[in-house]
């Protein structure tokens, strides 16, 4: 009985750590991100964020704002989340704008991190929506 609640127990845990489907170290770097996220928000550790928050930390690129259009507008089940992007989303979407800028999750997640860090939130809303080369902002 006692190996038949290990084992359960057990599978709860390697359930958790997968929740995004990826390695536990992209999950790692994903939770991180989305962590970061909230904090540069200073949002709750315990709420979700917005679409909106979501295209600021992610440099306010207004191709960026077309590809989340048409990934919510392919994945219903997305879009119906949208108004409250919680970690799993967040990692799908962080995901796919990284994917699209050519860059890998690691390396996505430390430069938007090293851009929050120089960049306030306040000072992301001033700025325009406009084109911005990832690489280069």
């Amino acid at each position: 009985m006692f190996f038949k609640c290990s084992i359960w127990f057990l599978y709860f845990i390697i359930a958790a750590n997968t929740v995004l489907g990826e390695t536990e170290d992209e999950n790692d770097l994903i939770r991180g991100s989305y962590d970061n996220c909230r904090k540069w928000l200073a949002k709750p550790q315990h709420s979700f964020i917005t679409r909106l928050d979501f295209l600021l930390y992610m440099g306010k690129n207004i191709s960026d704002w077309y590809a989340l259009d048409f990934y919510f507008a392919t994945n219903p089940a997305a879009n119906e989340k949208r108004a409250a992007i919680d970690l799993s989303l967040y990692g799908e979407l962080f995901k796919h704008i990284c994917n699209k800028h050519g860059r890998s999750v690691r390396d996505c997640a430390k430069y938007r991190k090293k851009k929050a860090a120089s960049r306030t939130y306040r000072a992301a809303t001033m700025l325009e929506w406009e084109d911005r080369d990832s690489s280069q902002e």
